[in-house]
């Protein structure tokens, strides 16, 4: 498929990127299958960017339509989904009560994704717990971020974090631009659940040597017969 496009002078052609790059359209990163320069000018573009749909619905409202817009009003807004700023090319919404920004690219998100064998996580609204990646739930107070769920709530990655991920897995070589570019994830996948689980069991050890200490201090001033002490103690213990 072959399209003309304003910030080219050549024909762009759909077809696999062979590295990562930004788009000229969004100013966001880019990679996969995308519109790319028919004459070898290291010119690429999103494919969202290159040919974007004039209206879409927000993927998480049915109520919540969103418009395509080249500037405007939305420029400097957050992008709902990876909370990165817009720059251009972007979606915005048309609904009075709150207004929703996105780019292009991040409407094309991959739907699900298989990190492990057996393990499938879905694209939701937000995240069910903290990033395996940036170990937090939210990207910012002001906005949550998309993120892939697994079905049992545990694994949470957010889409801006699996970008992160592609991006320096391939900027280091590992694959090239016909792989798959969630083979980085499913490489990265074991040492981020194994990192999770010893930061959990750190915290449940931490609280559980918190209870000890306080537990040991009431028992000896009950022995010492140290009454203020065992009203401290008792008072520290039941507010942890």
């Amino acid at each position: 498929m072959k399209i003309s496009h304003s910030s080219h002078h050549h024909e762009l052609v759909l077809k696999y990127a062979i590295c990562p790059y930004y788009c000229p359209g969004c100013d966001q990163l880019g990679f996969g299958l995308s519109y790319v320069c028919s004459n070898d000018c290291n010119f690429f573009l999103h494919k969202q960017c290159g040919k974007p749909e004039t209206q879409i619905r927000y993927p998480f409202s049915d109520k919540c339509v969103l418009t395509f817009r080249n500037g405007g009003s939305g420029v400097d807004s957050t992008c709902d989904a990876c909370g990165k700023k817009i720059k251009g090319l972007h979606y915005r919404c048309t609904c009075t009560f709150r207004k929703r920004n996105l780019h292009p690219n991040c409407i094309g998100y991959e739907r699900t994704l298989e990190p492990a064998y057996g393990l499938t996580m879905h694209l939701q609204k937000t995240a069910a717990s903290k990033c395996l990646h940036c170990q937090t739930k939210d990207l910012s107070h002001r906005v949550p971020g998309w993120a892939y769920v697994s079905s049992c709530g545990t694994y949470s990655y957010h889409v801006s974090c699996v970008n992160e991920i592609i991006n320096t897995n391939w900027k280091n070589g590992f694959f090239n631009g016909k792989s798959d570019p969630f083979l980085a994830i499913k490489q990265k996948f074991p040492e981020d659940k194994d990192r999770m689980h010893h930061l959990v069991v750190a915290q449940k050890n931490k609280k559980i040597k918190k209870y000890a200490t306080a537990a040991l201090k009431i028992i000896f001033n009950a022995l010492t017969h140290n009454h203020l002490g065992h009203v401290g103690a008792a008072q520290s213990f039941f507010s942890r």
